[in-house]
């Protein structure tokens, strides 16, 4: 199995190098294939583009030949037309500068979209693994990276390589011993990028890893400011990040760095390079091989490669240095999911909602067993509570029974169907899970009510929320359904939070049910009228509550104990405060009595 592997650089990604670039690159290509169309209309502006820069230098050397000539009335018209190339260059420019942005943000849209889906088809145990700060990263900076080499690369690829074509061409037509000495000098050039690709892809890649955990320490900071204050951790945190900012600080200083001195040299070698052409051209002017416009628009073709030329450099060299962001994100493409639907997996129909464990063995990876060879026949319509100390697997058996994790022993049989011979989907469907974190996004209550079913019509929504007594603060709100809650709820109490969760529960209408934990936040009043409501839901419907409060329990038609050894002991609540002696003490613990 493939997994994240986090902020860790392997040994092979710090070897990338311009061979890798198009392995890597390619399978990028899906996301802007879309815009095909629009990527050729592109290069129809490039190609217009390069030809009225080439024509606008040409005449500007014109004049000059004219005003050796003594051609002095034939000097206007050459500016007119100057002016007119000018104008046709400028639009042009300015229709590609617009396509190239709509190409390059429609492509970071997919991108993003297709992060986003893959990493919630992974489903939590393996995206869980990655913090959600160096995930931020990897969807917004390291995307950013990527569309500049698979969008404006490519485009600009075809730019400089059609100036530099052509305005070399035109330097030969001027004069051929001067066109061969400028590319005789430029192979300094060449040697400059070189110089600096390695250290540049280097820099960079220590930057995308220092700032992912950058991003996953803020996050988890700002995620916990409560715990923070609790403890009077301001001041550690705050030197923790200082510490771990200043870590990215120094490889995104080195890298600007580096970027500065290319282009400071790469500037300062071409100066050079004007001047020895200078000396050069000023033989050809006294040999009469050309005019003094000629070395006009010879001097500005040479400074004006300086674009492609460094542009094809920067390319190459930003390229290479962006390929630790590609990696990133492909990490998340590459990363698989710890369960997938079998080859032949059937859709499951859940009739009566019978559900068996049958020698069920499972470990987390890398961890001890949490069960061992473990039996269960639950009948349908029954009430199972699961209870025990925390970490005995109480919220392992409602995972395992939505398929997160496959045991490595037993079954899980609903309706005598291994639930490994369905399709997660269908599974899925089946199954209503009321979590101690519920799932909730931001939008109105309605939007989120529809999340979990979304042809439900507002009579069900309604019915939905008066079950689990949360339209009572619904309706007190000013716009009722379509108040927007906040990222997690924000603008709702915690109580309400859960109320809405089960609501979403009553709304989805599945015939197994599971609450995780589902009345814990609600006062004793609102717990009464849920657990009322609950009974009324689980007549029809197979329920397993999992509980710390024994009295959400009571009711419950059997009692699953979990013990630290991995197996667990059933009966009735009253059964077993007589013959389990820890179900006995931990009900006593809370209740200070034995009912």
């Amino acid at each position: 199995m493939q997994v994240f592997i986090g902020n860790e650089m392997t040994a092979n990604e710090n070897k990338k190098s311009f061979s890798d670039l198009w392995p890597t690159y390619k399978r990028f290509i899906p996301y802007v294939k879309p815009d095909s169309s629009l990527i050729w209309l592109d290069y129809l502006m490039i190609i217009i583009a390069v030809a009225t820069n080439t024509a606008m230098i040409w005449l500007i050397g014109k004049p000059f030949n004219l005003l050796q000539n003594e051609e002095y009335e034939l000097v206007a018209n050459a500016l007119i037309l100057f002016a007119i190339v000018v104008l046709i260059n400028q639009l042009v420019q300015f229709t590609g500068g617009l396509l190239t942005n709509k190409i390059g943000l429609r492509s970071i849209g997919r991108l993003r979209n297709a992060i986003i889906a893959r990493t919630l088809f992974l489903s939590f145990p393996v995206a869980g693994q990655l913090p959600k700060g160096d995930l931020m990263a990897r969807l917004t900076n390291d995307i950013d990276r990527i569309k500049i080499s698979i969008v404006d690369t490519p485009i600009y690829i075809v730019s400089h390589l059609l100036t530099f074509v052509i305005y070399t061409a035109m330097m030969f037509w001027i004069d051929v011993k001067l066109a061969l000495i400028a590319l005789l000098v430029s192979i300094i050039f060449v040697i400059h990028q070189k110089l600096f690709s390695t250290p540049k892809r280097h820099a960079a890649e220590n930057f995308f890893d220092r700032n992912g955990k950058l991003l996953a320490m803020e996050e988890q900071a700002l995620s916990n400011m409560r715990g923070v204050s609790t403890y009077s951790a301001e001041a550690l945190v705050t030197k923790l990040h200082s510490r771990v900012f200043a870590d990215a600080r120094y490889w995104s200083l080195r890298e600007r760095a580096l970027d500065v001195g290319f282009n400071v040299s790469f500037t300062l070698l071409l100066y050079l390079t004007g001047l020895v052409i200078v000396l050069f051209g000023v033989d050809g002017i006294q040999e009469g091989r050309f005019g003094v416009g000629h070395l006009v628009s010879f001097l500005l073709y040479l400074g004006y490669l300086n674009v492609p030329a460094r542009g094809m450099a920067e390319l190459l060299f930003q390229s290479l240095g962006n390929l630790g962001a590609a990696t990133r994100v492909l990490e998340v493409f590459d990363a698989q999911p710890i369960v997938e639907n079998m080859p032949q997996a059937q859709e499951l129909e859940v009739k009566e909602g019978a559900v068996e464990l049958k020698e069920l063995g499972f470990s987390y990876p890398g961890g001890s067993d949490i069960f061992k060879n473990v039996s269960l026949q639950v009948a349908p319509g029954e009430t199972i509570a699961l209870v025990g100390p925390s970490g005995v697997g109480k919220s392992t058996l409602a995972i395992l029974l939505m398929r997160f994790y496959d045991p490595q022993h037993g079954q899980i049989l609903i309706d005598g169907v291994d639930i490994r011979d369905c399709t997660i989907e269908s599974l899925r469907k089946n199954v209503s899970v009321v979590w101690q974190e519920p799932f909730l996004v931001n939008d109105t209550i309605k939007a989120n009510m529809l999340m979990v079913k979304p042809d439900a019509t507002d009579e069900q929504i309604l019915t939905a929320c008066k079950h689990s007594f949360a339209w009572e603060f619904i309706n007190a709100l000013e716009q009722g359904l379509q108040t927007r809650i906040g990222a997690d709820g924000l603008t709702l109490s915690t109580g309400q939070i859960q109320r809405l969760a089960l609501a979403q529960a009553f709304l989805r209408d599945a015939p197994i049910l599971i609450l995780d934990e589902a009345t814990s936040a609600l006062d004793s009043l609102s717990e009464i009228n849920v657990i009322s409501a609950l009974n009324k839901l689980r007549l029809s419907r197979t329920t397993f509550i999992i509980a710390h409060r024994f009295s959400s329990i009571k009711d419950a038609d059997r009692v699953v104990y979990f013990n630290e050894d991995g197996s667990i002991t059933v009966g009735k609540h009253i059964e077993l405060i007589k013959s389990h002696k820890g179900y006995k003490q931990a009900v006593e613990w809370q209740t200070r009595e034995v009912d």
